[in-house]
């Protein structure tokens, strides 16, 4: 095994308090074979940020640091407690020498007095004094109509929580003039040329409020009239059409849009080299619009040939496959954009860290096109960690193996214990079995996990195969499986008719799509999924039945610092064909838990029989709807509402009861998601129902 990588991946990465000690120990122990530093001043946290900061910058295995190296790392310092907004913070510098004297100097960032020279230290304690920290108070426009006030002062100052830390609003030269540069963009997106912004500063030195005051000057408004070529007589490769350019903003973003439009018909007819330069002519008259005309002027360069393409660095890798994945052939013009697509296929393999793409001639009539492939490693082993209210903490092992056969083909084995299931997941893909991109995949499971009335138990195979569709940002997939399902300490209100095991054979049809601005933390945007199942004897199946479900979510800014969420979910199961009605109980659904109605645990919330034990429901429409309001940047408070439908005869579809749940609950955002702790409270509980439920779970809930 060339390449291990252990990562706590839900667990250090869950708990950033925990992730930041772990991280700052693991530097301060690559330290210990080299100098020491400390940093010391800035608040507990911060101090160990900068710490590891300066172990990672200077190099952990150094056995002393010079005069230059610890002058480096105080201006690193100073320069971050800027950003931080201490803008009169002073530091001293303690330095124990090679010969175990101590010396004791202050830092001047002017270098007006610089550090003494020689000096050689085995250990570095930088005390900082950071004094009063200069903060964003108020934001002030004056000639601004064209951006709302509100937009344009979140570019100057955060009000995306209700608490907010003096560290999201700190004052800085320098984080002012990005701002204002981020306004003035905004204004020339728009078509404002001619606009300027300006800036000036009032601070109070006692308390560090600081008043920002932005003057805009916003000009007229330029818009496009007409859009004109310039090119040699005789070039006859086709132009994009105009029309869809005329009376637009001229921006930077339309400028750009022309000359790659252009460049993209050039590069696709073998004109590697072609220049275009276009420029805007606007009319004199001083008007609040000023039309104008654009014109592209247009360089072809020479027409090029494509030569042999190469593969560099792929020592592990068949030559075929890479090939396959270039679709030019030597003697074909050299279509640039054509080969940026190989270059994206190749990454689509998976097993590549980087590729990159040369041409041997840079230039010339005659080229070959060069791909450095960096290699990823062949085997990573990651270790998992998690916790969910109803199956507390889960734990165990993934381990992936990349370029099998030299074929670019992959699989992963995973293995998970919690305190209610076991489970064991082999898959084996094939990337691009079928044309450009369709993958198929192999895949081995099992599973035991004890449900709220019984125990379940699922072992099978699956073969599938999928496509990506980039116009929905999303896949289809299909696929075969083949399973034992097994049902064991059955205490359903059905069980003197449930089968205890049934090999079930099914065809699975699945579509979905994500436009999402964050799978982890939407903010904005929605997903959806479609899947339907269909089980028959002619396939081999014990069982017959359809099972058909829908989900979908939307995510939506609600004012500077909520987020209205909401997701729908409908699920329903028939048995059209069937002689003999026999459902296996592992496909009824069973509704409940931190990701369904948070009112109940996993499954509670199924129907119950007239003995008031559960029932699974046939038929199941689950709505979610959640205002979210950030309380400082990575926590929040949430208040909810879940609302379940359900059935478990078709005879009373869409649903025979209902089930209404209302909380709230707080978040904690990390780099895999909210750590999330709710409290859902039934409003209409049933005999034998929970009044309400605590959820402790990590991830979104839809």
């Amino acid at each position: 095994m060339k390449s291990l990588s252990l990562s706590l991946t839900r667990a250090v990465r869950t708990l950033g308090f925990l992730g930041l000690l772990l991280v700052t120990a693991v530097a301060a122990g690559a330290a210990a074979n080299g100098v020491r530093l400390t940093v010391d001043g800035a608040g507990f946290l911060r101090d160990r940020e900068l710490q590891s900061a300066l172990v990672r910058l200077l190099g952990a295995q150094q056995a002393k640091l010079d005069t230059n190296a610890i002058e480096d790392a105080a201006v690193i310092l100073m320069s971050a407690l800027g950003e931080d907004g201490f803008q009169r913070a002073t530091m001293e510098i303690v330095a124990e020498l090679e010969d175990g004297s101590t010396r004791r100097v202050s830092f001047d960032p002017t270098f007006a007095q610089p550090l003494p020279r020689p000096l050689s230290a085995r250990a570095v304690a930088f005390q900082l004094r950071p004094g009063v920290r200069f903060t964003i108070d108020a934001v002030q426009f004056a000639g601004l109509t064209v951006v709302s006030e509100r937009q344009a002062r979140a570019m100057f100052r955060s009000d995306a929580a209700l608490f907010l830390t003096a560290r999201a609003n700190a004052w800085s030269a320098a984080r002012v003039a990005r701002s204002a540069d981020a306004l003035l963009a905004e204004l020339r997106q728009r078509g404002y040329v001619e606009a300027e912004v300006r800036t000036r500063v009032e601070a109070n030195e006692q308390t560090g409020k600081v008043a920002v005051f932005v003057d805009v000057r916003e000009g007229p408004a330029w818009r496009v009239a007409a859009v004109s070529y310039q090119r040699e007589e005789g070039d006859a490769v086709p132009l994009p059409p105009v029309e869809g350019w005329r009376g637009r903003p001229w921006s930077p973003t339309l400028l750009k849009d022309i000359r790659e439009a252009i460049r993209r018909a050039y590069y696709e007819r073998g004109y590697p080299d072609v220049g275009v330069h276009v420029v805007a002519e606007p009319e004199q008259d001083p008007a609040a619009v000023r039309t104008t005309d654009v014109v592209a002027t247009i360089i072809p360069g020479p027409r090029v040939t494509m030569g042999r393409a190469r593969f560099e660095g792929a020592e592990r890798m068949r030559e075929s496959v890479l090939r396959r994945r270039v679709r030019l052939e030597a003697g074909e013009p050299l279509n640039v954009i054509e080969l940026e697509n190989s270059r994206y296929r190749l990454s689509r393999l998976g097993i590549f860290e980087a590729v990159e793409l040369r041409y041997q001639p840079e230039d010339g009539a005659v080229r070959d096109p060069v791909f450095r492939l960096r290699e990823g490693p062949r085997y990573e082993t990651s270790l998992l960690f998690g916790y969910g209210s109803y199956e507390r903490v889960r734990g165990g092992i993934e381990h992936r193996q990349r370029n099998i056969f030299g074929l670019a083909h992959q699989s992963r084995l995973e293995l998970v214990q919690s305190m209610k299931s076991s489970s064991g997941d082999y898959t084996y893909v094939v990337p691009e079995l079928f044309g450009e991109s369709l993958d198929g995949t192999a895949r081995l499971f099992g599973l035991q996990r004890e449900e709220i009335a019984f125990l379940r138990q699922e072992f099978g195979a699956n073969v599938a195969l999928k496509r990506a569709l980039r116009a929905i940002g999303g896949e289809v997939t299909a696929s075969y499986t083949f399973q034992a399902l097994r049902n064991r300490d059955n205490s359903l209100s059905t069980r003197a008719t449930d089968e205890r095991q049934l090999n079930v054979a099914s065809l699975t049809f699945g579509v979905g799509g994500d436009r999402r601005d964050n799978p982890l933390r939407p903010r904005r945007g929605y997903h959806w999924s479609a899947q339907v199942e269909l089980a028959d004897p002619r396939l081999g199946s014990q069982a017959t039945y359809q099972r058909t479900e829908f989900a979908v979510a939307y995510h939506t800014r609600w004012g500077g610092s909520r987020w209205l969420h909401a997701g729908l979910h409908h699920g329903v199961i028939t048995t059209a064909g069937a002689t003999d009605a026999t459902l296996p109980v592992n496909k009824r659904f069973f509704p409940g838990g931190d990701s369904s109605i948070r009112g109940f645990k996993r499954g509670q919330a199924a129907p119950r029989g007239a003995d008031g034990l559960f029932v699974g429901a046939k038929s199941v429409l689950l709505l979610n709807v959640e205002l979210e309001q950030a309380v400082t940047p990575n926590w929040s408070a949430v208040v909810f509402w879940d609302g379940l439908g359900m059935a478990e005869q078709l005879a009373d579809y869409p649903m025979r009861e209902r089930l209404h749940t209302v909380g709230a609950g707080v978040r904690y955002q990390t780099l895999i998601g909210p750590v999330r702790l709710e409290y859902g409270r039934n409003l209409n509980p049933r005999p034998d129902d929970p009044s309400g439920m605590w959820q402790v779970s990590v991830g979104y809930p839809f």
